[in-house]
């Protein structure tokens, strides 16, 4: 009797199909194909191609508002409700440089007067017909050489705006320019004519203030014409000025197209009154300088002869305004003058001597006393 196979270990032979009916492939014969579910997924694929292929036009429905100009569909215009408060460091910074123009403004729009009338015999007996040390050595021949005038064809046309008793604009008259200066204490512009009778300078004088050059409309106060000087300086007479917005307007005004603006003052970062000093490290045997305040503005009230309160009188009291540096940047590039050019002035002064001569000489060649800053009519 011949072996059989158990009949899970006999091999089932193919079914041979019948008339009509198509062969069963087994799953190893049959050819690799794409199930409905890849067949889908390609689908999606060659559509979603297609559709980054062609040019995307948005439209947006505009809303039926006849007064209303702006474009923008309703769901992407922000309200006062949506707009989230800048950060609490942000908006201080902001307005570190606008708390001298709102108080300024404040009553009458004028403010008290910061010039320096109440002291011009004082000033005019320290400053004399040619300038303290640090005009003639530092100030007037580095405003000299960023006005460039030596380079220019023909007359050079400079208003000279805080002028005081006008020891700049002399100088700049000496070297051949035409001077206009301006000045809101009339003490000081009689003493700049009075100088003048002499010299015959072309120089001419006016007592204006120096922020209120422009009327609402834009036009001049003062006998001037728009678009009339190369440059304007001002010397050591902005930290004494507020608001800056209205000058630089005036400024930008009265230029010529592609005029200088040249500007210097006590330099902001380390000459803050009352908030800045020298200090010496004995144990180092260096001199460095200490400021306990700068982003803040600040309005520093300075008594000019504090030996006024042993003799029993009142001293005359001169209005210091401090700012940080970026509140004379950005108001001037809102008034359309843009900074091409800007230098730190140090203090040619030598100590006297002593064990910290040394140090105190190095220190003052390092940290700077003026800033000067040039910038140009966009």
């Amino acid at each position: 009797m011949p072996s059989r196979k158990p009949p899970w270990k006999e091999r089932e032979l193919p079914r041979v199909p019948e008339e009509g009916q198509q062969r069963r492939q087994r799953r190893e014969d049959r050819k690799p194909g794409a199930s409905p579910a890849d067949e889908r997924e390609r689908k999606k694929y060659d559509s979603n191609r297609q559709r980054d292929a062609a040019p995307r036009v948005t439209t947006y429905r505009k809303e039926a508002h006849p007064e209303r100009t702006n474009d923008k569909p309703a769901w992407r215009r922000k309200t006062d409700a949506d707009k989230s408060p800048l950060p609490a460091r942000t908006q201080r910074i902001e307005a570190a440089y606008r708390v001298a123009d709102a108080k300024s403004t404040a009553g009458d729009g004028r403010g008290k007067a910061t010039h320096w009338g109440e002291v011009a015999e004082w000033y005019d007996h320290l400053v004399g017909d040619n300038g303290n040390d640090f005009q003639r050595e530092v100030i007037m021949p580095g405003v000299s050489r960023l006005l460039e005038h030596r380079r220019a064809q023909g007359e050079y046309l400079v208003l000279d705006l805080g002028c005081g008793q006008g020891v700049l604009g002399r100088f700049l008259a000496r070297e051949g320019c035409r001077v206009v200066g301006i000045d809101a204490a009339e003490p000081l512009i009689a003493k700049a004519r009075q100088r003048n009778q002499t010299d015959k300078l072309p120089i001419s004088y006016i007592v204006a203030d120096v922020t209120r050059l422009l009327d609402e409309a834009g036009r001049p106060r003062v006998n001037v014409q728009p678009l009339f000087f190369d440059a304007v300086t001002i010397a050591l007479a902005i930290q004494n000025i507020t608001p800056l917005s209205a000058v630089w307007q005036a400024c930008h005004r009265l230029l010529k197209p592609n005029g200088k603006l040249v500007v210097v003052l006590m330099h902001p970062c380390f000459r803050v009154p009352q908030h800045a000093d020298w200090h010496y490290d004995f144990s180092a045997k260096l001199q460095s300088r200490l400021v306990s305040k700068y982003m803040s503005s600040l309005d520093v009230e300075i008594k000019m002869h504090p030996s006024y309160i042993a003799q029993g009188k009142k001293p005359p009291v001169t209005t210091h305004f401090h700012r940080p540096l970026q509140a004379y940047i950005n108001t001037l590039g809102n008034a359309g003058l843009y900074v091409d050019h800007m230098e730190e002035w140090t203090s040619p002064k030598q100590d006297e001597p002593g064990p910290h001569k040394a140090a105190k000489d190095a220190a003052r060649k390092e940290i700077p006393m003026f800033l000067a800053m040039r910038a140009r009519k966009m």
